[in-house]
């Protein structure tokens, strides 16, 4: 099963993944959450994802999901590439985390990071749009 660890600032990624759980009614085994953030020492926030990382890999690897591209978590995250079997999406939201839970059992973590980006990417939308769109109405959603 493919680990998942959601590294933001503050705990943006602790509420995301309760969420997460409470929307699919079941725990969620080999996932966590860390939080950054500019008050720590770097070499700490480091050892603390490494540890995380490692906790949540059983083997199949890890979808690491930040909160966005250029921040502290996401920097650190993509240093883990390197060495580690890792994939790290930037973005994160609820879509996201339900989606990678929900699908993490069945799945590589290639095509799982490939499904939920796009996922997340389908559901960031301005609903006055879809709306006028008609996609709804033609069961597009």
């Amino acid at each position: 099963m493919v680990g998942i660890l959601i590294a933001t600032y503050g705990d943006i990624g602790r509420s995301l993944l309760d969420t997460a759980i409470d929307l699919a009614g079941e725990p969620a085994p080999l996932a966590t959450t860390i939080t950054l953030n500019d008050h720590q020492d770097r070499a700490q926030e480091w050892s603390g994802l490494v540890a995380a990382a490692d906790t949540v890999d059983s083997g199949d690897g890890v979808l690491l999901m930040v909160d966005m591209f250029g921040s502290t978590s996401s920097t650190l995250a993509l240093s883990l590439l390197a060495d580690r079997n890792v994939e790290v999406l930037t973005g994160v939201n609820l879509a996201m985390v339900l989606r990678a839970m929900l699908n993490r059992k069945d799945t590589d973590l290639k095509t799982l990071s490939e499904d939920v980006l796009q996922y997340g990417r389908r559901n960031v939308t301005s609903s006055a749009t879809w709306l006028k769109s008609g996609d709804h109405a033609q069961g597009n959603d």
